[in-house]
This record gives structure tokens, C-alpha cells and sequence, in this order.
């Protein structure tokens, strides 16, 4: 509840400054701050690849779907077995232990993102959608 206002024009009460400032310094903590992110090392094609699909996956839901889609390809490449098949559009050789890093990587960044942040909402329905995904392809 605010303090008395004075009766004079621009004169504040020092108990509503009081009470308005309280407020202001506890919602200045962020939840980044409680996360440590390890260091990323060097960049790679397949970095890049996946980075694109969730930058797109957490602007829109309309295009989760193909989204998971080409993630699940893209692990595909990655724990491919035959040498013919395997990364063909993928500069380098990646293997599946890598593919989980980058998977990771991005779910630790997801993790300082508010609970409330529309961004976040929509990368963790894209996560979900995935998983059931490559679950169901298995």
C-alpha cells in the first residue's frame, strides 16, 4: 500500500518513495545469473544447422512439425552406421555424441528463459514434439 501523497504538486512522501523502490529491487534479479553456461568451443556446420531450427522453432508453432522433422534427419545423419549415408549434408564428420552436445547446449540456454516468456512456451512444446517424434520412429 503506498505512503500518504502530499497535498503539494511534485513533493512525494519519503514512505511512498520507500515503498515504491522496495518492490523495483526484487524484481531485478534474473534467473541467468543462477545458470552457468559451459564454454562453447569452436563453431561447427552442424552447430549452425541446429541452432537455425531453434531459433525458427521458438518464433512460430505453425512450423514445429517440419522442424522436428529435420532435426530427427539430422540426428539420423549423425548415428548413421553406413559410411555411404552417413552426412551428406553435413560438412564433416559428426557423430551422435555430438548431436547430443549441441541438443544440450541448447537446452541449458532454455533454462534461464522465464517461465512465462511465450519463447521458452514454444521451445519446449517443439522439444516435446521432437522427442515424441523420434520416439514413435524409434
Amino acid at each position: 500500500m503506498p505512503g500518504r501523497v502530499s497535498a503539494r504538486k511534485g513533493e512525494l512522501s519519503t514512505s511512498a518513495q520507500k515503498v515504491s523502490s522496495q518492490p523495483l529491487r526484487s524484481r531485478r534479479t534474473t534467473a541467468s545469473s543462477n545458470i552457468a553456461v559451459p564454454d562453447e568451443g569452436p563453431s561447427s556446420p552442424l552447430r549452425m544447422r541446429i541452432c537455425l531450427i531453434f531459433a525458427d522453432a521458438q518464433r512460430s508453432t505453425a512450423t514445429h512439425r517440419k522442424l522436428a522433422v529435420n532435426l530427427r534427419k539430422i540426428q539420423e545423419e549423425c548415428c548413421s552406421e553406413s559410411t555411404g549415408r552417413r552426412n551428406q549434408d553435413i560438412e564433416g564428420d559428426f557423430r551422435e555424441d555430438d548431436f547430443n552436445v549441441e541438443i544440450a547446449r541448447c537446452v541449458i540456454r532454455l533454462m534461464g528463459v522465464k517461465k512465462s516468456e511465450g519463447a521458452g512456451d514454444r521451445i519446449v512444446r517443439f522439444l516435446g514434439m521432437f522427442l515424441r517424434r523420434a520416439n514413435d520412429k524409434g
